[in-house]
C-alpha cells in the first residue's frame, strides 16, 4: 500500500492551522461583503433593509442604523460565498485570495488540485448556513454543524476539518511537499 507522506523542507507543520484558516476566511468573507454590499445593495436596493433607531439620551439624540440582510439577500451572499470559494479552489491556484494572502492551498491527499465537485462539497460550512439562514429552526442547525465541521481543525493530525475529512483534502502551506512511501501502512 502507498501512503503520501506531506513534509516541509523546515521544521514547520505542512499543514495550515486553525487560526491561519480562520485569517483566510476572514479576509475572503471582507472581500465578498465589500463587493456584496458595494455593488448588490447598491443595484438591488431589495437584498438588505435598512433600520435607523433615535434614541435620546441626556438632552442628546443619538442614530443607530443597522442593516440586515432579506431573505433573497441571505441567498445571493450564500451563493456569492461559494462562488467565490469553489471556483478558486477548484482553480490552477488552488486558493482563495485569503489563502492566498496567507500562502495555503487545498489539495486533494495526494497533493493535486481537487475538481469543482470536491471545492462544491468541501465548501459547504461556509455557505449552508447563509442559504438556509431565513428558515427559522434550519439556520441554527446549519450554523452549528458549520461550526463543529471547522472546529475540528484545531484537534486534528493533518489540520483537517469534518468538511476536509469528507471531500477528501487537505489545507496545506504552498511550500509542502508530498511524496509517496511504499509499503507503509494506513494511519
Amino acid at each position: 500500500m502507498t501512503e503520501i507522506q506531506v513534509s516541509m523542507s523546515e521544521e514547520s507543520s505542512p499543514f495550515a492551522g486553525f487560526l491561519r484558516r480562520v485569517g483566510a476566511r476572514i479576509i475572503d468573507v471582507v472581500i465578498v461583503l465589500a463587493i456584496f454590499f458595494a455593488v448588490g445593495a447598491s443595484l438591488w436596493p431589495d437584498l438588505v433593509t435598512k433600520t435607523t433607531t433615535i434614541t435620546q439620551s441626556e438632552g442628546e439624540l443619538f442614530s443607530t442604523t443597522e442593516y440586515t440582510l432579506t431573505e433573497i439577500g441571505s441567498i445571493i451572499l450564500g451563493s456569492a460565498i461559494f462562488a467565490n470559494t469553489t471556483l478558486q479552489e477548484a482553480s490552477r491556484t488552488q486558493a482563495t485570495l485569503g489563502k492566498r494572502a496567507l500562502k495555503i492551498k487545498v489539495t486533494d491527499l495526494g497533493g493535486g488540485r481537487g475538481s469543482l465537485l470536491t471545492a462544491t462539497f468541501r465548501s459547504w460550512p461556509l455557505w449552508l448556513p447563509l442559504l438556509v439562514g431565513f428558515v427559522g429552526t434550519l439556520a441554527p442547525i446549519a450554523a452549528l454543524a458549520a461550526l463543529a465541521a471547522c472546529i475540528v481543525v484545531a484537534f486534528t493530525k493533518r489540520k483537517q476539518g469534518l468538511h476536509d475529512m469528507m471531500a477528501k483534502c487537505l489545507v496545506v502551506q504552498e511550500r509542502a511537499v508530498f511524496s509517496s512511501e511504499s509499503g507503509a501502512t494506513g494511519e
